[in-house]
């Protein structure tokens, strides 16, 4: 019976690590070579509303938005290693924009991360990134949190498709 219950906790671990991670379409076969990528970020929804109601609510979100996605860029950074940067790139021929579904009122992110060429055609994308925000704080520090996750999570799923892909 332990042996069971055991192995019924570790394939649901599997299966919410799978979750994750997202699911790829596509191929990021034509980053090889690339170092670095262009990056941009679009928030759809965030505690209920679309940005621009969000930052008339919470009117400090425009000065707050280059901190949270420089969180994301950093932690995506750091989990991707040496191999490939994401930043302000805009001469890179390829451009890597996530796009924020939804941000809870915890922080949790739902997000798809898009690969564009210089026409901004979609060549390949994770679908679904769902990561944990934070725990307490104020809303800003929660959107961080889930910011730091996320940047992770889309860092580790990037990493995957990449090593499929080849590079």
């Amino acid at each position: 019976m332990k042996r069971i219950l055991f192995l019924l906790s570790f394939a649901l671990m599997g299966v919410l690590n799978m979750a994750a991670q997202g699911r790829v379409q596509g191929s990021f076969a034509p980053l090889k070579g690339e170092s670095r990528v262009n990056f941009d970020m679009v928030f759809m929804n965030i505690h209920g509303m679309s940005e621009a109601d969000f930052s008339t609510y919470e009117t400090d979100w425009q000065k707050d938005k280059p901190e949270v996605v420089g969180i994301f860029t950093n932690d995506a950074n750091r989990t991707l290693g040496d191999g490939l940067t994401i930043g302000h790139f805009p001469n890179a021929p390829y451009t890597l924009k996530v796009v924020v579904n939804s941000v809870s009122t915890k922080g949790d992110y739902l997000c798809d991360a898009l690969l564009l060429d210089a026409q901004q055609h979609e060549i390949a994308r994770i679908d679904a990134l769902k990561t944990r925000g934070g725990v307490w704080g104020t809303k800003l520090n929660l959107i961080k949190q889930g910011a730091e996750s996320a940047g992770k999570a889309c860092g580790k799923a990037l990493k995957a498709a990449l090593k499929k892909a080849g590079k």
